[in-house]
């Protein structure tokens, strides 16, 4: 992949699906395994050679650079761009023009963790002279899509609006990243705009060369936005029996005694310094972040504990847990 390759990742959400933890910690903050999702996405860019990132901010901006910049990986640079207000999608673009403007770019979601191989997406993108190739997963047979691709991977419907000429293609939904030619920029109206809506549909209706990758059927993705799927990502880990790379705590695969006295039942997960008293126990599919601690008769399960929080004396199912105390509930049916 060509090394002028730049990296755009919008993290200006404001994350209302995921109140009341959103107004406190904003969702690209959110730990996966202890790890920010939008972290996650910055070393998926650095492992594609991309060494300069845009980072833009609105909601909770100050703790959002806070909880990333440990994890910028070595080599990167990354450019903070606050909005006030919010530009959306596409308007997020337009005061980077000219640094975009020098060649290609990612543009990703920050709130959606993919096993991808950047390289084979930009080979992909090449090889077919696309002006935009976004990351797609075909739908099982019989749903709809916002995207219907041909056999090559051509776009040839988008949102609604087809390509001229062209018969239905296989629906697919589109998982959070673009590769952009920088040609693309001409087309954004001077005003807050969804990159999808305002961009990608009009060029898809004149025929221009709009495609969509899709990356091996086994490799995992997942779309973090809502309570149920932020808890069902940690479950599918646990579930096959590893973790995200460059995840600090570890897996627990049996049954057992932990740090503290307690119990950890598998699949669950411990980060650095977590402890569980005599008394209380975790798990199965627990994910205990570093410095959790569980005191007293406490029963964790099928929930996420965030770094540092202290759950004493509860019973906690299908939850995400605070450091403040506060907590996101979703039955099992959500």
């Amino acid at each position: 992949m060509r090394d002028n390759v730049r990296g755009f990742v919008l993290a200006a959400g404001l994350g209302t699906r995921l109140r009341p933890l959103t107004d406190e910690l904003p969702k690209p903050a959110w730990p996966l395994f202890d790890v920010p999702l939008a972290a996650h996405v910055l070393r998926t860019l650095a492992g594609a050679r991309v060494r300069e990132v845009v980072v833009n901010l609105h909601h909770l901006p100050d703790r959002l650079r806070a909880a990333l910049t440990p994890w910028i990986p070595g080599g990167v640079t990354v450019h903070w761009s606050p909005e006030d207000p919010i530009l959306g999608t596409g308007g997020a673009l337009t005061p980077w023009r000219n640094h975009l403007a020098r060649g290609p770019f990612f543009l990703c979601n920050a709130d959606t963790y993919q096993e991808i191989d950047l390289g084979e997406m930009a080979a992909f993108h090449q090889q077919r002279h696309a002006t935009a190739t976004l990351a797609v997963r075909p739908l099982p047979p019989g749903q709809r899509g916002p995207i219907e691709i041909d056999g090559d991977g051509r776009i040839v419907r988008f949102l609604g609006s087809g390509v001229p000429g062209t018969a239905a293609g296989t629906p697919c939904e589109f998982t959070g990243i673009h590769l952009l030619e920088p040609g693309v920029l001409a087309d954004l109206p001077d005003r807050p705009c969804c990159i999808n809506a305002d961009v990608h549909a009009p060029r898809a209706a004149r025929g221009e060369r709009l495609f969509g990758y899709v990356p091996p059927a086994d490799s995992f993705w997942s779309d973090l936005g809502t309570p149920h799927r932020y808890l069902a990502a940690h479950h599918a880990f646990l579930s096959r029996g590893r973790l995200p790379p460059g995840t600090p705590g570890h897996l627990v695969v049996e049954d057992g005694a932990a740090e503290g006295g307690g119990r950890v039942f598998a699949p669950s997960y411990l980060g650095p310094g977590a402890r569980v008293a005599a008394g209380a126990c975790a798990g199965p599919y627990a994910v205990l972040g570093s410095g959790v601690s569980l005191e007293g008769p406490t029963r964790v399960g099928e929930s996420v504990v965030w770094a540092g929080a202290k759950v004493d004396g509860e019973e906690v199912r299908r939850a995400v847990v605070s450091p403040s105390g506060v907590r996101l509930s979703t039955p099992p049916s959500a």
